[in-house]
């Protein structure tokens, strides 16, 4: 109400205040329209005049100003609604997606790029709807014609080489992931997919350069370096003659405890007439941590005057590490088989019932006795061992997938000299 009364007395007196003006002005003036054009009006009426003719140019101008400004507004609040239908299209799309229903997830990605231009990752998800399908020819196609859209971007080509390597197309999809490797060297998803598929088509030598990248970029990852480790054995394998010693032999020095390098490297000593250094080579690394194929290896090479040394090997083994059950029972399994027999059961006795393997203790408490010639305590020794006998199992470190022997590589999970059984 107060506002209502103070406009109101406004108003009357700015009538007052041009009343006044007009009155103290009342004299005629002349002005000059065109050059042609004259009329004659009081001055306080061509001063009001020229004030309203000022006003409404401003106006005018205000008006345009506000007017683009409001016209820019709309047009931005008309972006950020298309965004917004645009996201929840493709929300909806991988839902759908999800849920199986892959034709109603195309429908939905076509519709989100009517009122706007496809990018990659429009192409990509609409590709995707195709390979999960298992219609891989189509969905590579549509990625190849993204690509001549898009050039080589990295997502395309990661895109395209899964459906190559669906479709059957290795070649393919090992080039393309090359190319998007060179375009993005630092791309975990790529290199991984590029390492792996390497490592399937037994391209050791290139996927060891693959891996060495993965392992920069994850420099602490130890599951990396193991299979960096893996793909330097296989390549060494595949190396001829001198290449693959040196190969090997660098990499049992830069990694001593990696067992299947180990077996190798003794594997091409021997085969190249090297006997002595490949049982010193494996005798090193049972000191240095006894592991059974180290054990089994070592056995098979070791010559017959070497017999007695590998013999106190074993119980040197056993005095450095009393509690490993698995050792003592290995050693132990070994001296009687080179009938120590009193060293042998020496062993024997150290190994308490809550930490050792009855089951192999009572059988090589049999075989004792068999060689002492006690038949009955030989029995029963082998009943009780046959009574107890588990199932031997072994299981990967790095899974836990289960094998009954050791595996140098784990089949489930691809990782090197995960297997341990002392």
């Amino acid at each position: 109400m107060v506002r209502r009364i103070l406009a109101f007395l406004l108003f009357i007196g700015l009538i007052g205040a041009v009343s006044f003006l007009v009155y103290f002005n009342a004299q005629e003036s002349q002005f000059w329209l065109t050059p042609r054009h004259q009329f004659r009006l009081p001055l306080g009426v061509l001063m009001l005049g020229a004030a309203v003719a000022g006003a409404v140019v401003m106006f005018l101008l205000a008006l345009m100003r506000e007017g683009r400004h409001a016209l820019r507004e709309w047009r931005v609040h008309r972006e950020l609604r298309a965004a917004e239908r645009t996201a929840e299209y493709h929300t909806q799309a991988r839902s759908l997606i999800l849920a199986g229903d892959f034709k109603r997830a195309r429908l939905l990605l076509a519709k989100a790029t009517q009122k706007r231009e496809p990018d990659v990752s429009d192409i990509v998800d609409y590709a995707e709807t195709f390979l999960l399908e298992g219609d891989t020819g189509q969905a590579r196609r549509v990625l190849e014609d993204g690509q001549r859209e898009f050039g080589n971007e990295p997502l395309l080509l990661h895109g395209l080489a899964r459906a190559c390597r669906a479709g059957g197309d290795t070649p393919a999809a090992v080039s393309t992931l090359e190319r998007a490797a060179r375009i993005c060297p630092a791309s975990l998803p790529v290199l991984l997919m590029l390492r792996d598929m390497l490592f399937e088509t037994g391209a050791w030598s290139r996927a060891c350069e693959v891996q060495e990248r993965v392992c920069e970029l994850k420099p602490t990852d130890q599951i990396e370096r193991n299979r960096l480790a893996g793909a330097r054995l296989e390549a060494a394998r595949r190396s001829p003659g001198d290449v693959r010693g040196s190969a090997l032999r660098t990499l049992t020095g830069e990694h001593p405890d990696f067992v299947p390098a180990l077996l190798e490297r003794a594997r091409f000593l021997e085969s190249a007439g090297e006997r002595r250094r490949a049982v010193r080579l494996l005798e090193k690394a049972a000191k240095g941590r006894p592991r059974l194929i180290l054990l089994d290896e070592l056995e098979r090479i070791v010559p017959e005057e070497r017999r007695v040394k590998l013999a106190k090997l074993y119980v040197k083994l056993v005095d450095g590490d009393p509690a490993n059950a698995g050792l003592r029972l290995r050693a132990a399994r070994y001296l009687i088989a080179n009938r120590r027999y009193d060293e042998a059961e020496q062993l024997l006795r150290g190994l308490s019932a809550s930490n050792g393997d009855l089951a192999a203790a009572h059988a090589l408490w049999a075989e004792i006795h068999d060689a002492r010639a006690d038949t009955e305590r030989a029995q029963q020794e082998y009943r009780q061992a046959v009574a107890l006998r588990p199932a031997r199992v072994l299981a990967c470190a790095a899974c836990g997938a289960a094998s009954p022997v050791w595996r140098e590589r784990c089949d489930r999970c691809g990782a090197w000299d995960t297997y341990d059984t002392i």
